[in-house]
């Protein structure tokens, strides 16, 4: 069992070796933040190797930033582990829905289907759809909301397409603006 801490006192483990019922938030978010590394050396490992893209110098190679950032998180994830392992995390986060993670639940699950629809309908149709979405969830008004997301579509669009000339997913409409 837990006890909470009394001023400024750290919270005494007892019978809980990782501390997993009092912060399974905690727990969730680092098996959710642990899973990007692995997708991202997996990625690395099988597809970008497959299209010649994972090998040469850091100019050439498409996996290499990705690679240091994946290490980057990986490295954090692990000291928070050890943090919440250790009883160095004092703020305790137990299994309790509330509003705020009801609304990141269901803005995760509308961007999952963003990311699912992506491929089909393309970057320049569903994208201004997530962030209208996103800013109206987030209490923005919709006479503002619209404009910025269009704006802020419109500025993505601008820099990937125009400045960096990545090819953005164009779905089967093949709608390009900026390249």
């Amino acid at each position: 069992m837990m006890r909470r801490p009394e001023s400024g006192r750290r919270i005494v483990r007892e019978n809980n070796v990782f501390r997993i019922r009092p912060f399974a938030f905690d727990w969730i978010a680092l098996a959710i933040i642990a899973a990007v590394p692995v997708a991202i050396f997996w990625q690395s490992a099988t597809s970008l190797e497959q299209q010649g893209a994972a090998s040469g110098g850091p100019l050439e190679n498409a996996a290499f930033y990705p690679r240091v950032i994946a290490v980057l998180l990986a490295v954090i994830v692990a000291v928070h582990a050890l943090r919440l392992g250790l009883g160095k995390v004092q703020t305790l986060s137990p299994l309790k829905a509330s509003d705020g993670t009801r609304l990141a639940l269901v803005l995760s699950a509308v961007f999952v289907a963003y990311l699912l629809v992506l491929p089909y309908a393309g970057f320049h149709i569903v994208t201004p759809v997530l962030l209208l979405v996103f800013l109206l969830a987030f209490g923005v008004r919709p006479v503002s909301a619209v404009p910025g997301a269009i704006g802020m579509w419109l500025v993505a669009s601008f820099v990937f397409e125009g400045l960096l000339n990545v090819v953005l997913p164009v779905g089967v409409f093949n709608i390009t603006l900026f390249s």
